[in-house]
């Protein structure tokens, strides 16, 4: 039976069927590729503050990470960086680390952010395929993801999935942080 990678996602973004504090701005999946080759999204989970009166979100250091086996709501590894190893040591808690939403979605409506999210959530079934058996992407994959994730994003998943991080630059090195807005905590 094939899964809605829409609906999957949607389910983890609500919390289920995962422990602890999940609530706050998810980054799209990272691929990870375990040892018995089985695929993984690893997601990160950042603490918001909504600041109503000037139509942005405060965004704070990864509160979480959730992996789970790729468009499924099969948990396989969950870590609360509060209460257990924490990679961000150095990052304080309580000051902001970027706003949201990013220059690249900032003048997008509503409906062209879901759609475009649509699209971007249907193609990790094909993206995932090469990741395993290359450990490239497909650059209209890269493409999108790196337009929809928020760039503070990947200075987390540099650290935590960093095979696709450096398939998410392939071929747009030299500088991915000069090419797409990049910049690193």
């Amino acid at each position: 039976m094939k899964t809605d990678p829409l609906a999957v996602f949607a389910d983890l973004r609500k919390g289920r069927p995962l422990p602890g504090d999940t609530t706050g701005l998810w980054s799209y999946p990272a691929l990870v590729v375990m040892r018995d080759k089985t695929l993984c999204w690893l997601c990160l989970v950042l603490p918001i503050v909504e600041m109503r009166a000037k139509k942005r979100t405060a965004l704070f250091r990864p509160r979480a990470a959730v992996t789970t086996k790729a468009q499924s709501r099969l948990l396989v590894h969950y870590s609360d960086f509060r209460t257990a190893h924490d990679p961000f040591l150095a990052l304080p808690w309580d000051k902001p680390v970027a706003m949201y939403p990013h220059k690249s979605i900032a003048q997008m409506t509503y409906r062209e952010l879901a759609d475009a999210e649509k699209q971007l959530l249907t193609s990790y079934g094909s993206a995932g395929s090469a990741f395993v058996a290359t450990g490239s992407l497909p650059e209209p994959f890269r493409e999108q993801y790196l337009r929809l994730t928020h760039p503070i994003f990947l200075s987390y998943l540099k650290h935590l999935a960093p095979a696709f991080v450096r398939a998410l630059a392939t071929p747009v090195l030299p500088d991915l942080a000069a090419a797409k807005g990049v910049t690193h905590a």
